[in-house]
């Protein structure tokens, strides 16, 4: 990374960042193209152990893409087509398959969208967790134990065992169908699990029975989280730091305190903040965003916020703005923002390229 000061400023000393946890995923410059559209432009993320990480934006932004980079499976023809992606100092991007197949299992397990439609009809999930522990046989010494540590992990989400052992698909919920999704995710024990849209498909009562179950299990068993979300209700919940996209574009990244309540925001974010429906329910503190997200096709020169932005000067319109972080992680991509930092801003960093 390029490091660039404010005037009168210098970088923040290094024992800051000895104290913090080891980074375990780390995104350098990641783009990913689809022929000869860019749906994830240069994004550049730390993500440390024992974080519980929110990728948040509104749909089409390219957060679903950039956790499919993450783990090497973005769908042909799209592709990485520039940057590298970090598994605790290894290259995911120059692995091989096999290699990959093999990080996916004990490293980083990811539950899909709409997971409960991930199960075999005509097989009970009992037979579908024997498969899993079957084709991964270095994980537990025996089939029982590893059926035992499914037992914990169904308990831990809040099920009975023995009905999820012999049951059908067919005869669950959705809401649980997706919990037997998470544990089924945990049964090889990554140190990462990444979720995309976990709460999406639920009633109220499912969401919220599992952000205490995600709560629980990482608390319990120390793993990291990244979940990918349109719900900012869900992030204010559960994250404890926040990486916001639009348009493909990384706009801000940081704590849960910063992007909720600092007075240094984006405005997109302060957008979406604000076009959240109030818990009193009144219609008029709701204010949407105008315009629209510009098309892949149709990528506006400078920053792609400019048009629907109230604080959009005409520099915003022809120059990209960098990704600016303060010492602490803290990261806006915004001209007039970044302008108008603090003086007890020390340093910031430019996202290279």
């Amino acid at each position: 990374m390029t490091v660039h000061h404010f005037e009168g400023h210098s970088m923040s000393s290094p024992e800051i960042d000895q104290e913090r946890p080891p980074v375990v995923l780390e995104l350098d410059d990641v783009s990913v193209d689809f022929g000869g559209l860019r749906a994830v432009d240069r994004v550049s993320l730390s993500i440390r152990q024992g974080d519980i990480y929110a990728l948040a934006g509104e749909s089409g932004c390219g957060k679903s893409t950039l956790a499919y980079a993450l783990l090497g499976m973005v769908p042909p023809p799209g592709k990485v087509s520039t940057g590298e992606v970090r598994f605790k100092d290894r290259s995911l991007t120059s692995m091989s398959r096999s290699e990959l197949n093999r990080m996916r299992a004990a490293d980083v397990s990811m539950v899909f969208q709409a997971a409960m439609n991930a199960f075999n009809p005509v097989v009970t999930i009992g037979k579908q967790v024997e498969h899993v522990l079957d084709a991964h046989p270095g994980v537990y010494r025996t089939r029982q134990e590893g059926r035992n540590y499914f037992d914990e992990l169904i308990r831990l989400v809040r099920l009975d065992p023995e009905v999820i052992w012999n049951g059908y698909e067919s005869r669950f919920s959705g809401g649980m169908k997706q919990r037997v999704a998470i544990a089924l995710a945990l049964l090889l024990k990554p140190s990462v699990l990444l979720l995309d849209e976990p709460t999406t498909a639920l009633d109220i009562l499912s969401q919220r029975l599992v952000i205490d179950i995600l709560r629980d299990l990482h608390e319990r068993l120390g793993v990291t989280i990244i979940f990918i979300t349109h719900d900012l209700a869900l992030v204010a919940e559960l994250a404890d730091r926040v990486a916001v996209m639009y348009a493909g574009k990384l706009v801000e990244a940081g704590t849960l305190d910063e992007i909720f309540y600092d007075h240094r925001r984006h405005p997109y974010v302060n957008a979406l903040i604000r076009a959240v429906p109030s818990v009193n329910g009144d219609t008029e503190l709701i204010k949407p965003i105008p315009g629209r997200v510009p098309s892949l096709a149709e990528m506006p020169v400078g920053c792609r916020f400019a048009l629907r932005c109230p604080l959009a000067e005409e520099r915003c319109r022809e120059v990209d703005p960098p990704l600016l972080s303060d010492p602490n992680g803290h990261g806006i991509a915004c001209h007039v923002v970044n302008d108008q930092a603090d003086h007890d801003l020390d340093a910031a960093v430019e996202v290279p390229r």
